[in-house]
């Protein structure tokens, strides 16, 4: 999937990709299945990030255009390359401050034609890209929801493509550009906001998706390499300073796994978006942190060429940086953190349960682009204490005095006006994230029944209260600090490597079998020849 280009070096094989990325626009249109496109994609692309991100701008920008409900359009356009035409250098993510104007086209008898003028930049895919789905403004006076509409303009009517080169993802093509030239309305003028929200909804778990898989690569790597190379005479898994390590991010990288199929598992409408920005920002740094730890612990093999385990650690920071996204989305959870520490009303253990266990890792069409963002708002929260109880966890984690607290802090960040502050409000999302990963550790637990997977619990509690203790200390909250709990004995197997492997395998301990499955999917309908994450061998090479 990366050739040698002769203007742009080694870059992803767009001809490839043009040809082959129908196998995952059927899994957005007509029917709209999450967990598929973000399986098909990964199959395609060999879990190569430059692939994936390439692929995945054009799926997203494909995914608009059918959030627009333009459904004649969304299936005649399955053999083409598109971009998301957003970014502005002078505003960033900030697209109620782009400057692209559409003028209506006189004597155009649709109506929907207009001539778009504007410049794009930091933009996948535009040089190879045919269409461009892009934000722009009929009034460029107008700033308010209302302000944006959006456009599928042609790859004839923008010019003037300058390549960005990058520290990350270098076999990615991103330009900045002009657009002088038709372009077509796509949905209602003025809707523009709405469809990026709608759409939103559903992309976060894929640029989730991505990360992953970038550590489902990258932590074995590193035991296969602690478990073959020898310093003093023995393999250094075999010591106990580096097992505990190993044993550390092998826990969160399972955990990690589970929390996004969770999120998916359990996103009905209500919950769509609130499980998505945990993923986009909460998920998405830990991911960061997870891998850059990796390379530590792997020492100087991540530095190779041919590792994985360095270059993940770096090309990993695009996911969530790109925009700030990390952040909106923190700030999006802001919003529910009252209702979310307030809630009272019991939920049905059993059934959430029952839920998790049948759609965990299974593909099954939730219709996630197609929810309208009015029912997305307010998700149904439940009494949090009372549910941790219920689910009777053999050690002792203190949920109601956590609640407690966290509602304490809310209250005191109110009482002295800074629940509008940017910083508090940043802080307090951070801290309602921190609070789900202890739910999602237990459900965890709960549902593959190994013991192992306890010290998750006891690692997201800990990490939940140095983060709560964090915001009392520099803001200078009235309210006590609290105590983290002790961690349980890890155990101490005679072949290190197989038990971190098997603990590793969260989908086989919970019964849904290893990822993918053979046989299924894009690897069994089209001739993609994968480079499962290797640094890839250019086309002359080959």
């Amino acid at each position: 999937m990366i050739v040698h280009d002769p203007t742009f070096g080694p870059i992803v094989n767009f001809e490839d990709l043009r040809r082959d990325l129908h196998v995952v626009y059927d899994e957005v249109f007509p029917h709209f299945n999450l967990l598929g496109v973000v399986h098909r994609l990964s199959e395609l692309g060999g879990d190569h990030p430059s692939v994936s991100i390439a692929g995945g701008a054009s799926i997203l920008a494909y995914s608009l255009i059918v959030a627009a409900g333009e459904d004649e359009l969304a299936a005649s356009l399955k053999d083409k390359i598109f971009t998301l035409g957003w970014t502005e250098e002078h505003c960033g993510s900030d697209l109620l401050s782009v400057r692209t104007e559409a003028t209506p086209i006189a004597g155009d008898p649709s109506g929907r034609m207009f001539h778009i003028r504007g410049q794009k930049w930091l933009i996948n895919n535009s040089f190879h890209g045919d269409y461009h789905v892009v934000v722009g403004k009929l009034d460029p006076e107008q700033s308010g929801p209302r302000a944006l509409s959006l456009f599928l303009v042609p790859r004839s009517s923008t010019r003037n493509w300058n390549r960005l080169a990058t520290h990350v993802l270098t076999n990615m093509v991103l330009t900045e550009f002009e657009i002088d030239g038709p372009g077509r309305l796509l949905g209602r003028p003025g809707q523009g906001l709405a469809i990026i929200q709608q759409m939103a909804n559903a992309s976060r778990y894929q640029c989730t998706f991505m990360g992953v898989r970038m550590v489902a690569h990258a932590i074995p790597a590193t035991i296969e390499h602690l478990s073959s190379k020898r310093i003093f005479g023995d393999n250094p898994v075999q010591f106990s300073n580096v097992f505990r390590q190993l044993h550390d991010l092998v826990l969160q990288a399972a955990f990690y796994d589970f929390v996004m199929y969770r999120s998916v598992a359990l996103n009905r409408s209500d919950f769509l978006a609130f499980y998505g920005t945990m993923l986009k920002s909460w998920l998405l740094l830990r991911i960061n942190e997870l891998l850059g730890q990796n390379l530590l612990v792997a020492g100087s093999k991540g530095f190779l060429r041919e590792s994985i385990i360095g270059r993940v650690a770096i090309d990993s920071f695009v996911l969530p940086v790109f925009d700030g996204h990390y952040t909106i989305n923190t700030l999006m959870t802001a919003k529910q953190a009252r209702r979310y520490v307030e809630a009272d009303t019991p939920v049905d253990l059993e059934e959430r349960m029952d839920r998790l266990r049948r759609n965990l890792f299974h593909e099954t069409h939730h219709g996630e682009l197609h929810v309208d963002a009015r029912d997305v708002r307010r998700p149904s929260f439940f009494d949090y204490a009372d549910y941790v109880e219920r689910l009777a966890l053999p050690i002792h984690v203190p949920a109601r005095a956590l609640i407690d607290a966290a509602r304490s802090v809310i209250d005191l960040i109110d009482e002295r006006g800074l629940g509008n502050d940017l910083e508090h409000r940043y802080k307090v999302g951070d801290l309602v994230h921190w609070l789900e990963s202890i739910l999602a550790a237990a459900e965890m637990w709960k549902v593959t029944g190994v013991d192992a997977y306890l010290n998750l619990i006891v690692q997201q509690f800990n990490s939940t209260v140095n983060t709560l203790n964090d915001i009392v200390a520099q803001s200078d909250l009235d309210t006590p600090f609290m105590q983290p709990i002790r961690h349980l004995p890890i155990a101490q197997p005679a072949d290190p490597r197989a038990y971190l492997l098997d603990l590793l395998d969260v989908r086989g301990r919970s019964g849904a079998g290893p990822y993918p499955a053979s046989g299924t999917g894009v690897s069994a309908s089209i001739g993609v020849r994968h480079e499962r994450m290797a640094e890839p061998a250019l086309a002359s090479d080959r």
